[in-house]
């Protein structure tokens, strides 16, 4: 067999006969060149995305805008070293999934709503853990905030935020409140007032001192009250009644009273109420040492069966809207309707110890309530329904009205209250102006503490603009 000659090594495609060879590739964008492109071009969307738009985005201040005070301004750092803002967003979305989750009439933030360098980089949030704390102010008062702080499970059993009670000194804590209490602007001043008028108000008529401030509460008793003498022929709850709106002061509970609905009563108290009212509902949960007046008890059979303000209808309203310079707050966007009145029915069975465990709440241990012969002349003779100022045709337009009416919807225009211990009656006009007084000494401290600052501020003109009315934008 005739030798088959070797196979040669297959150098690729040959060039046709004739043709000049293929010249040899060479790559033209060396890894040199392709890094310092890359680098142009991150830096050109860093500038265009980042540095642009702080440096050249410059908007007016929105009308609803205020400086913060120099004590407010401690707060912010505090806020922001510690990273609070990493959960808790300082701007609301009309998108975001917990948009209105804790206030009734949520505001949604403007670009110059931040207006300054007292609010600059504003703090946006990333995570939004927690809810939005760009409209908190004013929606709790500075004790709640103390107790919320110290152990967020005090005031939240729910809660997943840390205890702060380990980074914050007493001092630091109350700049911390009070940036909490004025950062939401015009609006949340104006809140904020109202939640203090509110408070000398309620402590003033029920005996109890000042609630101690910072962290103190966590080493000190439940602030006792002393006995009020009530002004004659006036009843004695009037005042506390002036803080519930008037259609809820007779209302009848519309649930039956059944041992599921007692049940399901007991479930939502035990998960939301026990920080502040006690395991055993007797007002002395882990946070009611900060508070002033402390919790509710509602361990008492008389009261629960025949208070002048203790009605089903009055336990909706304070569960659903909260009670305005108390620790109570509201519920309205974090339990369904049926979910309150079962909760109103439970409390109504704590007296005969339907909170001890494995205690199933039964339709005996339910106290009716009547409203007293005391409550029924009263609504007869000074507060009718007919005042009612939610059914008047004309709302006013007076932003510190609108908010002494918020905080007290239970008076009218004609109702005149004695306080022992007032100066003035409790009426709408005389709330609405200590309401704007106290509104107005804070923001004429904000802005003279930007001025000493030498913080950008706008003509002085935009101080004089109104608040914003709660609810619009």
């Amino acid at each position: 067999m005739a030798d088959e000659p070797e196979p040669q090594e297959d150098d690729g495609p040959q060039a046709p006969r004739g043709w000049s060879p293929h010249p040899p590739e060479k790559m033209l964008i060396t890894p040199w060149v392709a890094g310092i492109g890359g680098l142009l071009v991150f830096l050109t969307v860093v500038f265009v995305v980042v540095w642009l738009p702080v440096h050249t985005f410059d908007p007016p201040p929105s009308n609803d805008w205020a400086p913060l005070s120099a004590q407010a301004v401690k707060g912010r750092s505090l806020f922001a070293s510690n990273n609070c803002f990493v959960c808790h967003s300082g701007y609301s979305r009309p998108q975001d999934v917990r948009e209105a989750l804790y206030f009734l009439y949520p505001k949604v933030s403007q670009p110059g709503d931040f207006y300054g360098s007292d609010q600059s980089p504003n703090l946006l949030g990333t995570e939004r853990t927690g809810p939005d704390l760009s409209q908190e102010s004013g929606w709790h008062p500075p004790d709640w905030q103390y107790a919320h702080f110290y152990d967020p499970r005090y005031v939240d059993p729910r809660s997943l935020m840390p205890p702060m009670k380990s980074l914050f000194s007493d001092a630091q804590v109350q700049d911390l409140t009070q940036f909490v209490e004025t950062r939401s602007g015009k609006s949340g001043l104006l809140r904020y007032a109202g939640q203090i008028y509110a408070k000398n108000v309620v402590l003033t008529v029920q005996g109890f001192p000042k609630p101690y401030t910072g962290f103190q509460g966590a080493h000190k008793p439940i602030v006792a009250q002393k006995e009020v003498e009530p002004p004659p022929k006036q009843l004695e709850e009037a005042p506390n009644l002036s803080q519930i709106d008037r259609s809820y002061w007779l209302s009848a509970n519309p649930l039956p009273v059944t041992e599921d609905n007692l049940l399901r009563g007991k479930e939502v108290f035990l998960a939301r109420c026990v920080g502040c009212h006690g395991p055993k509902g007797d007002g002395k949960g882990p946070g009611a040492n900060f508070m002033s007046p402390p919790p509710a008890d509602f361990t008492d059979k008389d009261d629960a069966c025949c208070g002048g303000d203790t009605g089903p209808g009055d336990f909706y309203y304070r569960i659903l809207r909260g009670w305005t310079g108390t620790g109570m707050e509201n519920f309205g966007d974090r339990l369904s309707v049926d979910d309150i009145w079962r909760v109103v029915l439970f409390v109504k069975t704590i007296p005969n110890g339907t909170l001890a465990n494995d205690r199933v709440p039964e339709p005996k241990d339910y106290i009716p309530w009547q409203p007293s012969k005391e409550l029924l002349a009263w609504l007869a003779t000074r507060q009718q329904q007919k005042n009612n100022p939610s059914f008047a045709k004309t709302q006013s337009t007076d932003p510190f009205m609108q908010e002494a009416t918020r905080v007290f919807p239970g008076l009218g225009p004609a109702d005149s209250i004695v306080v022992p211990g007032f100066s003035t009656p409790l009426d709408l006009q005389d709330a609405a102006a200590g309401i704007k007084g106290i509104y107005q000494q804070m923001l004429d401290q904000a802005w003279a503490d930007a001025r000493s600052r030498g913080d950008k501020l706008p003509p002085t003109s935009q101080k004089d603009i109104p608040p914003v009315v709660e609810g619009q934008q």
